[in-house]
């Protein structure tokens, strides 16, 4: 093992030596940066037979409940992989644009940036259920079902509005 060189330690030395204090609010006023939240994730989704109530294995569940209502929005049977790098969480101001509905409009939105998203064999159903999971009583309707076999890929925005 070589040792480090005396001089390297001495350019290190003011780092090791800084500290992280708070700011005042007039201080942080004066700082200017760029907002949002960036994530980059690659995750599998993986039937397992051997926990799982279908023949040959169920991909992932996930359910959203709509406000305050009895019955929810599945997607079901996730199944693939989906690899997500750089994508961005925003909230903008719309305000102009869209061929001048921006500024009728002129509000907040959530704002998706898919710089490099890749889907691979990905598979997933789209349902209503009376429940979040299965069990006695559900009740789904399956709505659509997408599979796809090798690779896509997604760029872009995509806005969320908020409901009038």
């Amino acid at each position: 093992m070589r040792a480090v060189p005396l001089y390297l330690l001495g350019l290190l030395c003011p780092l090791a030596m800084a500290d992280l204090r708070p700011l005042a609010e007039t201080e942080l006023e004066a700082i200017n940066g760029q907002d949002g939240l960036s994530i980059s994730a690659s995750i599998s989704f993986n039937a397992n037979p051997a926990i799982t109530r279908c023949p040959g294995g169920c991909g992932a569940r996930m359910t959203i409940r709509p406000g305050q209502s009895e019955g929810v929005i599945a997607i079901d049977n996730i199944k693939g992989t989906f690899s997500f790098d750089g994508v961005t969480l925003d909230i903008v101001t719309i305000d102009s644009g869209f061929d001048g509905e921006g500024a009728q409009f002129n509000q907040d939105a959530f704002k998706l940036g898919l710089r490099e998203t890749r889907l691979t064999d990905v598979q997933f159903t789209l349902s209503g259920a009376n429940q979040v999971s299965s069990g006695p009583g559900l009740r789904q309707t399956d709505l659509l079902t997408f599979h796809s076999d090798g690779q896509i890929q997604l760029r872009g925005d995509l806005y969320v509005f908020p409901a009038p």
